[in-house]
Order: structure tokens, then C-alpha cells, then sequence
């Protein structure tokens, strides 16, 4: 049961009210903590600043005496400094932990209401505005603990299960231009084979993608680099640091990385279709 200033109970209680709603977000990025408001002025709660966030809307929580998750969803404008696309579609708010909760903004004294407390899920970008789902704590109790068998590798190159050396394949350089559809970018100077970066990681050290890392989806001649997920920022000028791609199969393991004593996986296993499938009569 959820308690809280008697007060402020009786408060919410009476016909008319001076309620506002808010939320205070810890970036996982950087671990900086944000706060907003539905209320029209900012309101300082606990040393942090809750800015004006009109646009902001919360749909109703689902929430049950079991231990489904409670799911609910945030969406508003862009019209926020502090929140903006290029961040957004960065990933740099991705899995946040939040808050949401409410106060008297006419008497702070009171306290506060929970309303709810979990991480960001999926964040999806529209035009001028933003959807993000959010997730409760028992989100946690859902996660599979264990590993299902699968024909390719589940680990990742240089974990502690892989336990290869990725030093030796882990090559820096500066980007010379990109391509506005914001997936592509050229580094000239690079000489490897086509493929040799492909599924690798590349994460970016100077410029406005400082700090950021993408999955690349493919390499080619030239020096041409695809990530998986679209670029925050322009990456013409940035340099980077990239490491050789793995695509979790046996033979790549064995042949481009001699690691196969490492191999986490089962390619021998038959699959469900095989061990499901009817006789037929001959």
C-alpha cells in the first residue's frame, strides 16, 4: 500500500487542488539527473530543477497485484533544450531510471505521491515529439536467467567467455566525410578487406559523437563504413576507434580468429523444425 503525508492526502482529497505531476529521469549516458513538470513554473524538489514541460502526457499505468510489469508510456514535444532529438536517437537516454510522482507545487512541505519508478524502454521519435515507454521494477523479474542453445556463438568478441585479444584488431582513424543519410561515412585512409568490419563496433572520441558507439552493419572497399542505427551528429572530421567484426559463427571463429577451443554455441544441435517433423511414408 502506498503511504504518504497525511497532508497531502487530504489535499487530494478536497474538490479543488494544486497537483502537478513530474518526473525525474537519471541519464544512464552520464548519470546527470532531469526533472520536468507539468506545472506552468519550475519547481525545485530536493536541489533538483523540474522544468515546465506543458506538452508532457502520461497514459494510465497498468498496474496489478501480481507481478506483471507496469507498463505505461510518456509522450511529448521537443521543445526542450535538454531533451533533444540528436540525444534521443542517440541512445543517450535509453534505459534511464525514472520517477514519476506528484506534488502540491502551492506547498512543497508536503511531500510527495509515487506514482511510479522503473527504467526507459523504447524510445520512438516522431516529428517535433517523442513516444517513451516505461518500464516498472518488476521488468526485472522477467529476465531470462540461463542460456538457450543456438548454432551461432553467444558470446561477445573479447568477453570474458571469448577471453580473445581484441587489441591487436582494434585500429583508430578519423572520418574524411559522411553521407547525410546519416548511416554512412568514409575514412579514405582505411585498407582492409571488404567485410573486415562488419557486426564490429566502432565508438567515436572526439567531435559532437564523442562518447557514442555503433554496431556496423557493413564495410567495403574504400574505407565505407554502414551502421546498423542511424548517427546522432555529422561524423565528418571525428576520429574513432574500431574493432574487427565477428558474425558469431563457427567457421569465423575458427578460420579468422583461431578461437574455436571458445565457441559458444552449438551448430550439431538439430533445430526444432527437425526433432518436430512427421515420418513420411515412403
Amino acid at each position: 500500500m502506498k503511504t504518504f503525508n497525511p497532508d497531502f492526502q487530504s489535499h487530494l482529497q478536497q474538490s479543488a487542488t494544486t497537483v502537478a505531476r513530474c518526473i525525474l529521469i537519471i541519464r544512464s549516458f552520464d548519470g546527470e539527473m532531469f526533472g520536468f513538470t507539468t506545472h506552468d513554473r519550475p519547481l525545485n524538489i530536493g536541489g533538483v530543477i523540474f522544468e515546465p514541460t506543458a506538452s508532457f502526457v502520461q497514459k494510465d499505468i497498468a498496474s496489478n497485484l501480481n507481478l506483471d510489469t507496469d507498463n505505461t508510456e510518456a509522450e511529448a514535444l521537443l521543445d526542450s533544450d535538454t531533451l533533444t532529438e540528436e540525444d534521443l536517437r542517440a541512445g543517450k537516454w535509453d534505459f534511464s531510471p525514472y520517477r514519476i510522482f506528484q506534488v502540491n507545487w502551492a506547498d512543497l512541505t508536503m511531500g510527495d505521491k509515487k506514482d511510479s519508478i522503473g527504467h526507459l524502454a523504447k524510445v520512438t521519435v516522431n516529428r517535433q515529439s517523442f513516444v517513451a515507454e516505461l518500464l516498472g521494477l518488476m521488468e526485472a523479474l522477467g529476465t531470462s536467467i540461463g542460456e538457450i542453445t543456438s548454432p551461432n556463438c553467444r558470446a561477445m568478441l573479447g568477453d570474458q567467455r571469448c577471453k580473445f585479444d581484441t587489441a591487436p584488431y582494434t585500429f583508430a582513424g578519423t572520418v574524411d566525410s559522411a553521407d547525410p543519410d546519416m548511416y554512412t561515412f568514409i575514412d579514405a585512409a582505411r585498407g582492409e578487406e571488404e567485410g573486415y568490419f562488419a557486426e564490429g563496433i566502432i565508438w567515436f572520441e572526439s567531435g559532437l559523437l564523442d562518447g557514442l558507439a555503433y554496431d556496423i552493419k557493413s564495410f567495403t572497399a574504400g574505407g565505407v563504413f554502414i551502421t546498423k542505427t542511424p548517427l546522432a551528429y555529422d561524423a565528418t572530421g571525428c576520429d574513432y576507434s574500431v574493432v574487427v567484426g565477428c558474425d558469431k559463427k563457427r567457421t569465423t571463429c575458427r578460420d579468422k580468429f583461431s578461437n574455436v577451443i571458445n565457441f559458444r554455441g552449438e551448430p550439431w544441435l538439430r533445430g526444432n523444425d527437425a526433432l518436430i517433423q512427421i515420418g513420411r511414408s515412403g
